[in-house]
C-alpha cells in the first residue's frame, strides 16, 4: 500500500516497462534496473515479436518463374518492405506443380512472419481443389496478410494467326473438337482452370500444353506451337504492344484500359464469365498477429507509392490493398468457388 492510500502493483505496458523505465517511482537505481530486466524477461513473445520484427532477411516464395506477374509484383513491393524496415526482403522463385511446391514450404515454416507466400488467391484454391492429396490445408495451414493487386488473364495468340478474334478461334475449335490447344503456365495453375471453364461456358473441347510458367507458354503461342494461350497480363502486355502477340479477350468483368478494344471472355462468347487474378501474401498458420498487422501495414504503405502503383497499372495491375482479416476472406471464398467449380467439371490431376 502506498502512503496515498493506493496499490502499489497497478498495471503497466510491457513496452511501458521495457523501455521507459524511467517512469517508476522508486528512488533506488538498482531496484528500478532489476525490475526493467525482469519485466522484459517476462513479457509475451508476440509483444517482443512486435517491438523487434523483422530482426533479419523476410523471404517472399513465389510458386512461378521469374519474369510473370507474381514475380513482378513480388519484387515491387519487396523493394519498398525492404527500404522501410532496413532489412532486405528476398525473393525466392520456387516453381512447380502449379505453385503447390511453394505453398508447402511455406506452411512448413517456421509461423514466425519471416517466411510468406505470394499467391493468387484462385491459384491457391485451385491447387487445393484439384490436387486430391496436399500436405497443407489451403485455409487452415495459412493466415491472410494482405493482398497487392487485381489483373486480367489475357487469352492470347500469335499476331500471325488466323483468328483474329476470340469467335473465330471458337469457331475453329468446335469444328476440331480437341485438336486446338491451348497453352497455360501449368496444370493445376489459374490460367489452367479458368480456360476449362471457358471451354465448358462455350461448348468446346481444348488441348492442354501446361508449361513451367507464364512466360514459356507466352513464348510458345508466340511460335505458335499452340494456338493460343492463357496467361498474366504481365507476361503478356510486352509481346501484345510490339505486336507480336494479339489479344483476344481479358477475363476481368470489366475491359482492361491496357488492352484497347479488346473484348472481355463474358462479351467474346461467355456470358457472365469474370475470372480475374489476384495477387497477395500468406503467412504461415499461427504467425503472431502482430507480426502480420506490421506486414501488412507495411505492405499497404508500398502500395500507396505512387511509383509502385504506377508500374503495376503498366503491367494491368490495379492495386488494392486490404486488410489481413479482408485478404483471407478472399481466400477462403476463392477455395470454396473454385473447388465447386472443379467438382462440377470433374477436373483432377492426382
Amino acid at each position: 500500500m502506498r502512503r496515498d492510500g493506493t496499490h502499489g502493483h497497478e498495471s503497466m505496458s510491457t513496452s511501458s516497462a521495457c523501455f521507459h523505465g524511467n517512469s517508476f517511482g522508486y528512488n533506488g537505481e538498482v531496484i528500478r534496473a532489476f525490475l526493467i530486466v525482469l519485466t522484459c524477461m517476462l513479457a509475451p513473445a508476440d509483444a517482443w515479436a512486435q517491438v523487434r520484427f523483422p530482426a533479419r532477411p523476410v523471404r517472399m516464395i513465389v510458386g512461378f518463374p521469374p519474369g510473370g506477374s507474381s514475380d513482378v509484383s513480388a519484387r515491387l513491393v519487396a523493394e519498398r518492405m525492404a527500404a522501410e524496415w532496413k532489412q532486405p526482403v528476398l525473393v525466392e522463385n520456387r516453381p512447380g506443380a502449379g505453385g503447390t511446391l511453394a505453398a508447402a514450404q511455406v506452411a512448413a515454416a517456421p509461423a514466425d512472419g519471416y517466411t510468406l507466400l505470394h499467391v493468387g488467391p484462385g491459384t491457391h484454391a485451385i491447387s487445393a481443389a484439384m490436387y486430391q492429396s496436399l500436405p497443407y490445408d489451403a485455409i487452415k495451414s495459412f493466415t491472410g496478410v494482405g493482398q497487392i493487386a487485381v489483373s486480367p488473364f489475357v487469352m492470347i495468340t500469335s499476331s500471325q494467326s488466323p483468328h483474329r478474334t476470340m469467335k473465330e478461334l471458337l469457331d475453329h475449335a468446335g469444328a476440331n473438337p480437341g485438336k486446338v490447344s491451348y497453352g497455360s503456365s501449368g496444370s493445376g495453375a489459374g490460367p489452367h482452370l479458368v480456360t476449362e471453364i471457358f471451354a465448358a461456358a462455350t461448348g468446346v473441347k481444348l488441348l492442354h500444353v501446361p508449361y513451367k510458367g507464364a512466360a514459356p507458354a507466352a513464348a510458345a503461342a508466340l511460335a505458335g506451337q499452340v494456338e493460343f494461350a492463357t496467361v498474366d497480363s504481365a507476361s503478356a502486355i510486352p509481346h501484345v504492344q510490339a505486336g507480336r502477340l494479339r489479344a483476344l479477350a481479358v477475363t476481368t468483368a470489366a475491359r482492361s484500359p491496357l488492352y484497347a478494344g479488346v473484348p472481355t471472355v463474358s462479351e467474346a462468347g461467355a456470358p457472365g464469365f469474370a475470372y480475374p487474378s489476384a495477387v497477395g501474401f500468406l503467412a504461415p498458420a499461427g504467425t503472431p498477429r502482430e507480426v502480420v498487422m506490421k506486414i501488412n501495414a507495411s505492405l499497404n504503405a508500398a502500395l500507396a507509392a505512387e511509383a509502385v502503383r504506377t508500374r503495376l497499372s503498366s503491367l494491368g495491375f490495379e492495386a488494392t490493398p486490404m486488410s489481413a482479416d479482408e485478404f483471407s476472406d478472399v481466400v477462403a471464398e476463392d477455395v470454396r468457388r473454385y473447388g465447386k467449380v472443379v467438382r462440377d467439371l470433374g477436373l483432377k490431376l492426382d
